[in-house]
């Protein structure tokens, strides 16, 4: 049953990695809304500040990606 292997310790690793790439995934969701939202009432975008949003969000994506499935792939 797929409760059963959530209840683990290996399942809680696999469930917090993937809501770390899960909020990234939504942090560059919320970026990009506040992002269109500014362009649409003409303020001037900060592009240091953009950048650096971007690269976190789409740093923890693939930081938690990767440790799910370093996590789900048996390297023994």
């Amino acid at each position: 049953m797929v409760i059963d292997k959530l209840l683990t310790r290996r399942g809680w690793r696999v469930v917090a990695h993937s809501m770390l790439a899960a909020a990234g995934i939504g942090f560059l969701y919320v970026l990009t809304t506040m992002i269109i939202g500014d362009i649409q009432h003409g303020y001037p975008l900060n592009w240091w500040i953009l950048g650096v949003g971007i690269t976190l969000s789409l740093w923890s994506v693939a930081l938690g990606s990767m440790l799910a499935k370093a996590e789900l792939t048996d390297r023994r």
